[in-house]
């Protein structure tokens, strides 16, 4: 916690007219006052032209990068603020957070607020010959026209990194204004982890910060031990001395690789991954609107297919719905099953086999799936029961690979799903077979990217005409 004290009134109002200042003494969030952590504190001071973070999820940088932007268009007449985000609802998060901290400022220091909208909030200036001030916020791609701070929240995670990063840094020269690049990791590629670690080309001009999870006050017991200390210590060691329970609980339900790429700022190793994210990310769409019910779903121009990952004791079921249209699997719907009985599962599928025209549903029948796939393929002949072997697996992945490579798949952009398709790896066992799987998380086994092989996998032999025969049910 930072604590600053201001003799004077000539230093209080020096204080306020900085961005630190104006936010630790003006601004509040849900009716507290906004207290900063230091590396908050060192990031709103860092006045280089190029900032680059390197940070945890969950340590408060969205917060801190709307609320500078905010903080800037009342200081400044004529300032403009562009918020690149991964998608379009980070992108309104970020103009909600500075709106909702805007209306909690005390009324003599508020702007009159001009433009109020989703995705951008303009200011009236101080002065009639003055310009206004503008907060704008636009999903990953890159910002056309729009000089002043750009800030690339997520860089890591955008399909297109490395164009929007070329575009941001001509629109800065001009108006002199700072290029901001923050992001978690996501593997050893791309433009953030180029520019992060050097380890193809210096980069001289960019000033590099390292949040890791154990610098936040609301993850660790003792920041100070933890900053001297943690950085020597192994995963395992730091999260049990200095860890809060949050951080214990995630530790306990996340891959290492993941636990220290999400939350200790390491660029992992691509490598042992079937499905680099090269591979994965231009395959993710922003505007791909999935249907919450079946009932949601319009007629369908291609073949409805579907997969259905029963789920054990502690994992979750998943339902997935694609149209396959000329070769291209477009995704229309996902579902998940969490502690929902078999019973209940089971007349779900049933309601979407006699609501839709599902022309394959492909069912887990390994184990607790097999009463299941049984009952429902007894009254639709295109449900079809598959057993999990190595071989099957194998072949489901191979196909789902070559969708990616050539990019005839439509997925959601949902950095979930993303991590899951990356989780899934490729092994060899002892008699010489390959293996593919993920490790267990808490979120499952990997259950929806399953769901996703099921419906997206390639149909062999004479079974597909007869499947894709069969339509709706009409009953009545």
């Amino acid at each position: 916690m930072l604590t600053v004290v201001k003799r004077t009134p000539q230093e209080l109002g020096d204080w306020l007219a900085t961005e630190a200042g104006f936010i630790g003494g003006l601004c509040s969030y849900d009716g507290e006052p906004i207290v900063l952590e230091p590396y908050q504190v060192a990031f709103l001071e860092n006045r280089s032209r190029f900032r680059w973070i390197t940070k945890s999820r969950q340590v408060g940088y969205s917060f801190i990068v709307a609320l500078e932007a905010l903080a800037r268009c009342h200081l400044r007449d004529g300032y403009t603020a562009v918020f690149v985000s991964y998608n379009l609802d980070d992108a309104k998060e970020k103009i909600l957070l500075a709106r909702q901290v805007y209306e909690e400022l005390p009324l003599a220091y508020q702007k009159k607020l001009v433009v109020d909208s989703k995705t951008e909030l303009a200011f009236e200036p101080i002065g009639k010959s003055g310009r206004l001030s503008r907060i704008l916020s636009v999903p990953s791609k890159p910002p056309r026209g729009k000089k002043g701070d750009i800030v690339l929240d997520e860089l890591a995670h955008y399909v297109n990194d490395r164009q929007v990063y070329t575009g941001s840094t001509a629109l800065i020269l001009r108006s002199n204004g700072q290029l901001t690049g923050c992001s978690t990791p996501l593997g050893r590629r791309g433009i953030f982890w180029e520019i992060a670690l050097e380890e193809l080309r210096r980069y001289p001009h960019h000033r590099r910060q390292e949040v890791p999870w154990w610098l936040c006050r609301f993850f660790c017991r003792d920041v100070e031990g933890a900053a001297r200390e943690a950085p020597l210590m192994e995963s395992e060691e730091r999260v049990a001395r200095f860890g809060r329970q949050t951080i214990i609980e995630q530790f306990d339900s996340l891959p290492l690789d993941d636990f220290q790429q999400e939350l200790e700022c390491r660029f992992v190793d691509e490598s042992y991954s079937f499905y680099s994210y090269d591979l994965i990310l231009p395959c993710t769409r922003e505007n791909l609107d999935l249907c919450d019910d079946f009932t949601d779903l319009p007629f369908p121009e291609g073949r409805l297919v579907a997969g259905f990952d029963v789920g054990r004791s502690h994992d979750r079921s998943e339902l997935a719905v694609f149209e396959e249209v000329g070769g291209r699997f477009i995704c229309r719907m996902l579902r998940s099953y969490d502690r929902v009985p078999f019973a209940e599962q089971e007349a779900d599928l049933l309601r979407m086999l006699n609501t839709l025209p599902i022309a394959r549903l492909s069912i887990d029948r390994s184990g607790i799936g097999m009463n299941l796939a049984e009952n429902l393929s007894r009254a639709f002949p295109q449900v079809v029961g598959e057993a999990f072997t190595n071989a099957s697996k194998e072949r489901w992945c191979t196909d789902f690979k070559i969708l990616l490579q050539r990019r005839d798949l439509d997925l959601p952009r949902d950095r979930e799903l993303v991590s899951q398709i990356h989780s899934i790896k490729r092994r060899f066992t002892p008699s010489g077979n390959v293996s593919f799987d993920a490790e267990r998380t808490g979120r499952g086994h990997a259950d929806r990217f399953w769901a996703i092989v099921l419906a997206c996998q390639k149909e062999r032999g004479a079974s597909r005409r007869a499947e894709a025969e069969v339509g709706v049910r009409v009953i009545g």
